[in-house]
């Protein structure tokens, strides 16, 4: 008589294929490359009431050496994070990007994009902040 094998066996193989997958993604990432973008290099030069009028008010503000930064964020949309499979789908990486915005003397000097998560290359989320700064 062959000997019984209990069904979860092939659920507990199918997840550590899965951990497998998820390691070896992780493990293997790196940082996406940050670059310069359209929207981000329009900004240069602004002045500080104008960006508040086009993006809005900023997550965080502070002052550091004579200098105002600006935190933006902003997520992906929910339906960027699935992939239709079949019938259904799978979510992806959930993901955004912060946006620091650096101010002297009340202009935008530089823009400095951050990626969340640091493999994964959010540019279009952080060039979104800045979408209806270019109209």
């Amino acid at each position: 008589m062959p000997p019984v094998q209990s069904p979860h066996i092939g659920h507990l193989v199918a997840l550590g294929f899965g951990l497998v997958a998820c390691a070896w993604l992780t493990g293997c990432a790196t940082p996406a490359q940050v670059g310069e973008y359209p929207n981000q290099q329009r900004m240069i030069g602004q002045s500080k009431a104008a960006l508040l009028a086009c993006a809005g008010k900023p997550v965080k503000e502070q002052t550091r050496n004579g200098l105002t930064l600006l935190q933006y964020y902003r997520e992906a949309p929910m339906l960027e994070e699935s992939s239709p499979v079949g019938k259904g789908s799978f979510p992806t990486v959930h993901h955004g990007c912060w946006a620091t915005v650096v101010l002297a003397e009340d202009r935008i000097t530089e823009i400095h994009y951050r990626f969340a998560p640091p493999a994964f290359d959010a540019s279009n989320d952080c060039e979104a902040i800045f979408e209806s700064c270019q109209q």
